[in-house]
């Protein structure tokens, strides 16, 4: 089928990684595993504790957001390009706001955050919650993060995944990527590939 979409993460795909989720880990207590699915097993205090921390970790990333080296470039290329353009991530819809208000140019027709109704990332609801309100079918789609929750809910939704080799472990989990990118400029042969 032919490219209608493309469905970017924000932490790590679209901007510089900054997050350091092993010390949100360790301030909340969690030895490991993903931390919004650690915060799930919590007592309601734990949890506004938690959250407290998350928050706190998540506003200072936010407020030194820089971008991805080629990620203009690739916004330019798909607005000429008329493809559909929607962000899924885990983050709060306060972050993406910031994010907007400091690269104007970043447009979404449709956003997904954590604070959506339904699974997350890696389940692939939200993927087929974003396909359902452009009016396409997964298969038209392309999900492009830095991490491995980003290529499965891509891929159990039926959309084609692009890993941007963010991550420092990204090699344990790029078997599960179409497409492997080092630069976001890079993603504009894997666009004109699909299109």
């Amino acid at each position: 089928m032919t490219l209608k979409a493309i469905i970017f993460d924000q932490d790590g795909t679209l901007t510089v990684p900054t997050l350091d989720f092993d010390q949100i880990r360790r301030d909340m207590g969690i030895t490991e595993g993903p931390i919004l699915e650690a915060m799930e097993s919590m007592t309601v205090q734990e949890r506004e504790v938690a959250d407290a921390i998350l928050h706190e970790h998540e506003l200072e990333a936010a407020r030194n957001y820089e971008l991805n080296e080629g990620v203009e470039e690739v916004f330019k290329y798909i607005s000429d390009s008329g493809l559909r353009v929607a962000l899924l991530t885990r983050n709060q819809l306060m972050m993406v706001e910031m994010l907007q208000q400091k690269y104007s140019f970043l447009k979404f027709e449709t956003i997904i955050t954590r604070e959506d109704e339904g699974p997350t990332k890696p389940h692939p609801y939200p993927v087929h919650k974003i396909c359902s309100r452009l009016g396409i079918v997964p298969e038209e789609s392309l999900v492009v993060g830095d991490f491995h929750f980003d290529l499965l809910t891509g891929k159990h939704a039926g959309a084609k995944t692009a890993l941007i080799t963010t991550a420092g472990n990204w090699q344990t989990y790029s078997h599960d990527a179409d497409f492997v990118i080092h630069n976001m400029s890079e993603l504009i042969p894997v666009i004109e590939n699909l299109i």
